[in-house]
């Protein structure tokens, strides 16, 4: 048997205790303890301690330490069960006080990866243009099954992404200044990019198919896309050659024949046809 001869606050963590056995002047240092198990198990002066009940204060400081790590973790954020568990892992914490750690967290609802999803989901949409494939991506990546994010992205089916989409591309058009592409160039463009924030091809087709088409915008374009490439190809061609290069360029550029051929009657007068 042990006896404890003094207890003293630690100076840098006032919430923990240094435990001490032996006799008075002749004491040595055993083991410390969380505040917390200090009062659960009483601890005092005098008391005596056996090998087995020092082991048994040793185990359960660890694990409260565990339990400490993961509340501080969770107090910047809501985490998911696999981010608590991962970070403990990174701390060296044992799985076995991992394991109790994240069932009493469970119990105190601090952890609810349901919750923690339809959080996510509604800041993600909030704060920026991404669509339902991309918040399912990164609620993957931290650890929640697919029950609690199909309930979580449930409100994020095509109707609301049509509508968000019909949004932002009315205000893109807004900002549109000196468009380059054409039409057809300017809705693969798009497709490409929303396909990528997360929003399905299905959604995405059918905002695009809202949209009226802006002659002017196709025009202008054309004329500097035809302009640009005259300038190059006047130099490796002529006649006939150029026109048909010209024509073959602009048509992979996505702009209607109709309108490059007016672009070319245009620019190319005087030019042998």
């Amino acid at each position: 048997m042990a006896t404890i001869s003094k207890i003293t606050v630690q100076k840098k963590a006032k919430q923990r205790y240094n435990v001490f056995i032996g006799k008075p002047g002749a004491e040595r240092f055993a083991f410390s303890v969380d505040e917390a198990i200090l009062v659960k198990y009483g601890l005092r002066k005098g008391l005596e301690l056996d090998e087995n009940e020092i082991k048994a204060l040793i185990e359960a400081d660890e694990l409260k330490k565990t339990h400490h790590l993961a509340l501080h973790y969770l107090s910047y954020r809501m985490r998911t069960e696999k981010e608590i568990r991962d970070y403990l892992k990174e701390k060296d914490r044992l799985d076995e006080h991992i394991e109790k750690t994240i069932v009493s967290l469970k119990a105190e609802k601090l952890i609810d990866d349901r919750a923690f999803a339809e959080a996510f989901a509604r800041s993600k949409t909030a704060q920026t243009l991404i669509g339902p494939n991309k918040i399912r991506q990164q609620l993957l990546q931290k650890g929640v099954n697919a029950e609690a994010m199909a309930k979580a992205l449930s409100p994020y089916q095509i109707k609301w992404q049509i509508d968000v989409l019909t949004a932002w591309l009315d205000k893109q058009e807004r900002r549109a200044v000196n468009r380059r592409e054409s039409n057809e160039q300017l809705k693969q463009k798009r497709t490409h990019q929303l396909l990528a924030k997360g929003f399905e091809y299905e959604a995405i087709q059918a905002a695009l198919a809202n949209r009226e088409a802006n002659e002017d915008n196709e025009w202008e374009a054309l004329v500097y896309q035809g302009e640009k490439l005259l300038k190059s190809y006047v130099k490796k061609y002529n006649g006939r050659e150029l026109t048909y290069k010209l024509k073959q360029a602009l048509y992979r550029k996505g702009f209607a024949l109709s309108k490059i051929d007016r672009f070319l009657q245009t620019e190319m007068e005087g030019e042998e046809t």
